[in-house]
Formats: C-alpha cells, sequence, structure tokens
C-alpha cells in the first residue's frame, strides 16, 4: 500500500468512527451526510493523482458501508486551494503541512483538530556539505550545485527558496532532481564527493547516522531551518458536530492501536498523533515570523 493510499486509509477509519450526527439546537445546521477530504497535491509530490484516487475507492466504501458517510477525497493544486475550499465550504476535513498551515491558521472557520508525530521528534530541513567542504556559508556554494532527491519533502524546498532569496543570485542553486534517487541517496553523494550539498529532512541525517555511521561523518549541516511544526488535521467549522469531532480527533490519537494506523506510521514515518498543544501552536508561530507566506 502506498503513502497516499495509507493516509486515505487511516482518515476513513477514524471517519468511521460515527455516523454524520443532526446539529443540536443552536448549533447551526447539521454537517452534511458526505464528508469532503482535501489533500494538497505537494504531499504526493512525483505521485499521480490519479494513483491517490485509486487507493481512496476501498476505503471510501468502508466509510460508507460501516457509518453510513460518505467520504470523498479530493485532491488540491496547493495549500491556498485548500485553505479557499475549505473556506468556500467545498472541502470539510484537511491535512496541511506544518509550515503552510502557520501561513493560513488565522483564515475563519479552519479548526486544528490533531498534530502528527514524526519518529525523529522534530521536522527541520538541513543544507548538508561534505566534512572537507571549504564553503563555509551557503552563499559559498555557486550554480546548481544542491542535489535534491526526487519527492524531496515540502519544507526542504520551502527552506532552501527561504535560503537563496538572501544570497547572492546564483547561489545554493537547486540541481536537477535525480529520478528514483532517495535523501539517503542524495548524503551517500555529498559524502563521496559526488555532490556538492544536498537539502534533506533531520529525519535522513539521523537515520544514516544510525544506519552508516562511518557515512555520516564525512558530512557537515552548513545551514538549517528553525524546527517546523509537523503536520496538522483541520476541519471546517461547522462541518462536524463537537460529537463527531471529538469521536475523529480520538479517532486519530489512538490509530497508531489499529493495523492501519500502525501501517500509516510506518510508511510516513510517523509515531501518530497528538493533540494540539500549546507547544505545538508555539512551532507554529515561530514557523510564520522565520518563515513568512511567499509573496
Amino acid at each position: 500500500m502506498g503513502r497516499a493510499s495509507v493516509l486515505v486509509a487511516v482518515m476513513a477509519v477514524v471517519l468511521g468512527a460515527g455516523p454524520a450526527a443532526t446539529g443540536a439546537k443552536g448549533q447551526g445546521p447539521a454537517p452534511a451526510a458526505e464528508l469532503k477530504i482535501g489533500l494538497p497535491q505537494p504531499m504526493f509530490k512525483d505521485m499521480p493523482t490519479a494513483l491517490v484516487m485509486a487507493g481512496a475507492r476501498p476505503f471510501q466504501s468502508l466509510i460508507r458501508d460501516k457509518a453510513g458517510v460518505n467520504g470523498v477525497v479530493e485532491v488540491l493544486p496547493d495549500y491556498q486551494a485548500l485553505a479557499a475550499a475549505m473556506k468556500a465550504g467545498k472541502v470539510d476535513i484537511a491535512v496541511f503541512h506544518g509550515f503552510e498551515y502557520a501561513w493560513v491558521k488565522d483564515a475563519p472557520g479552519l479548526v486544528p483538530l490533531v498534530a502528527t508525530v514524526p519518529n525523529c521528534g522534530k521536522v527541520q530541513a538541513c543544507l548538508v556539505v561534505n566534512a572537507a567542504s571549504k564553503a563555509t556559508e551557503p552563499k559559498d556554494l555557486k550554480g546548481a550545485c544542491v542535489a535534491l532527491p526526487q519527492g524531496s519533502k515540502a519544507h526542504c524546498h520551502m527552506f532552501l527558496d527561504h535560503l537563496r532569496a538572501g544570497l547572492p543570485d546564483g547561489c545554493c542553486a537547486a540541481a536537477k532532481p535525480v529520478a528514483g534517487s532517495t535523501p539517503q541517496d542524495a548524503l551517500a553523494e555529498v559524502a563521496n564527493g559526488g555532490a556538492e550539498a544536498t537539502v534533506v529532512d533531520i529525519s535522513a541525517l539521523i537515520a544514516l547516522r544510525n544506519q552508516l555511521p562511518a557515512c555520516h561523518k564525512r558530512l557537515r549541516v552548513l545551514a538549517e531551518s528553525e524546527p517546523l511544526p509537523p503536520a496538522v488535521v483541520v476541519y471546517r467549522n461547522g462541518a462536524l458536530t463537537p460529537q463527531q469531532a471529538e469521536k475523529l480527533r480520538k479517532g486519530l490519537v489512538d490509530s497508531v492501536n489499529t493495523p492501519v494506523g500502525r501501517t500509516f506510521a510506518m510508511f510516513w514515518q510517523l509515531k501518530g498523533f497528538e493533540d494540539v498543544t500549546a507547544g505545538y501552536n508555539g512551532l507554529v508561530e515561530r514557523s510564520v515570523k522565520a518563515y513568512p507566506p511567499p509573496k
């Protein structure tokens, strides 16, 4: 099962925690019998939308058969389109990258439900060079010298774009991604002198340190992002009753105790989900200050 299918599976299982309910008096209209789940295309970089949608079909059936609620999945072009669709009432539940949620969090009607918990405990982008590199700061890297593996995480692209915006023209340009390469492949290329630099999530560096310590010792972090908020699941205010929202929240937090949840955690390199805490909100606030939304 691919990562897109796993994400849809988890959403389907927890949505199956309870059928759509009629809104209580004074709470406004009852939520729709069909919940629309929005996902941003960059979350499935280099994965055809058709594959994501194909993976959704059996889980849509599960929601309908077990809970009496259809869950229709839609993949939107980016975080802006996703936020606009929620504002217009066209999407009920959505998943945002944490740094993109920081850009739209003040939009009326967006209610955070749960945050993801990365395996390594944090989300951070790292610009990595060979330990013997003469570069002392990012501006020393000239031309298209930053090798990005195919399917690089969105926050790595964001960090590199932000970094380049403050550098002279031509510095830290991204090289053409190599098809089929992984973050570990890119790090190995830098360690072996085949590439000058790369940008990866800190989890890739930690994994390399644990698995190939000798290779890890040949690398050096030249620059790193601020710690970033992990991805977050949000819903549109009014799309769920308070009872449904609570069932969904609890279902996600407890999902790692189910086979589908454990599969999700394995494929997405997550420990699971947790409540949105003051600590998470602090990360969101620091993220938007360090990395304002693109103009």
